[in-house]
């Protein structure tokens, strides 16, 4: 089998983790003759044995213009490398191929009814989805990563559920825990928050979350670090907002954390938040399983569905709840161990490992290649 990987829509976050895991898995095995398509944006966050991979082909991806030219290299490449099937990690595509193409899906707005927690919609955004709805319709088979976004994806985009298959998420393979990572280092509790922005991750209710904290636990020393460049303006209106509340001493960013970097992230944390509104998945949730780290996150049903009983919930967009969750756990050794221990647990059984994960993608693909799909 020749698989064709597509990362041209890629722009940040869990989409670029999990181009980088499917490339270090097919990296290190032979039974699979694979090429891959890379937007240059993305070089810094793959490991260095890719860039001078001849099987890499680094595409310019400056805006949304460049999609006729980057559809046009992409047919060129599909040419010349002949596939059996291209696999676009995460769509829409850019580009229908000859080949058969499985096409990962990963934009939560599209699976819920808009309400109070999402950002009013402008007529931009409702074409942008219109286009993006047409362009899931025609895709021949998709993938998701949890049985909530598959019945959802059928039912909001009218899909039959014979073309969509379920493979789970998986902490990244590049992420190795050592021993001495098992427990957090002295100083203040720190609370990991491993996410790019995006509206839906609600980050800008953090500094709300620090001041209740303050207010429910004065004695308490506590951080919350953020994985945002410190340049965007998000960062600085989540810090104006911080220093509005008197508690911008409780905030820090690490900056923009690589996939090899980001287990030290773990590692130097006491536990990890994210305070999300909508997901198809997250990584950050096995991640932190596997880090053996408490996670406090949003009572919603893809949260309930992955995490199980591995987390402690809070309602959403309530920073008092927020607040109380995680001043419990600095507070709690009782209860944080209770968490790790249900996170292992969880991660066993409701998530495949990183080999297993790839095996599973092969094996669809496959499927795909062959016109043999069914859901899976």
């Amino acid at each position: 089998m020749k698989v064709l990987v597509d990362c041209v829509p890629l722009v940040s976050g869990g989409g670029v983790q999990a181009a980088v895991a499917i490339l270090a898995g097919l990296l290190r095995q032979s039974a699979v003759s694979w090429n891959a398509v890379v937007p240059h944006a993305l070089r810094a966050a793959l490991p260095d044995e890719f860039a001078a991979d001849v099987r890499v082909t680094f595409v310019q991806r400056r805006s949304q213009a460049d999609s006729v030219w980057l559809t046009n290299r992409l047919r060129q490449i599909e040419r010349d490398f002949a596939p059996s099937v291209v696999f676009t990690v995460f769509g829409p595509p850019f580009f229908r191929p000859r080949a058969p193409q499985l096409t990962g899906f990963a934009l939560p707005h599209m699976l819920y009814d808009r309400d109070s927690l999402m950002p009013r919609a402008t007529i931009v955004n409702r074409f942008g989805d219109m286009l993006r709805r047409a362009l899931f319709r025609r895709a021949g088979h998709l993938v998701v990563e949890t049985e909530t976004a598959r019945q959802l994806l059928a039912h909001r985009l009218d899909i039959p559920l014979a073309r969509i298959s379920v493979i789970p998420n998986s902490f990244n393979p590049l992420l190795v825990r050592t021993p001495e990572m098992e427990t957090p280092p002295p100083g203040p509790f720190g609370i990991l928050i491993p996410s790019a922005y995006y509206w839906h991750k609600n980050l800008e209710m953090v500094p709300e979350v620090a001041a209740d904290m303050r207010r429910l636990d004065p004695g308490l020393d506590f951080v919350f670090r953020f994985t945002l460049d410190p340049r965007i303006p998000q960062w600085a209106a989540i810090m104006g907002r911080a220093r509005a509340l008197g508690v911008e001493r409780h905030l820090a960013t690490l900056g923009t954390v690589k996939i090899t970097a980001l287990a030290q992230a773990y590692a130097a944390s006491s536990a990890v938040f994210l305070p999300t509104l909508r997901e198809v998945s997250t990584a950050v949730y096995p991640e932190s399983f596997y880090f053996r780290r408490p996670l406090v996150t949003t009572d919603m049903d893809f949260a309930r569905e992955l995490c199980g009983n591995a987390a402690a919930f809070a309602a959403p967009r309530d920073a008092g709840d927020a607040a109380c969750k995680l001043a419990g756990l600095a507070r709690s050794q009782q209860r944080r161990a209770q968490l790790v221990s249900a996170g292992e647990r969880q991660l066993a059984a409701g998530y495949p490992t990183p080999a297993e994960k790839l095996r599973m993608q092969l094996e669809l693909l496959a499927k795909v290649a062959a016109g043999a799909t069914s859901a899976v």
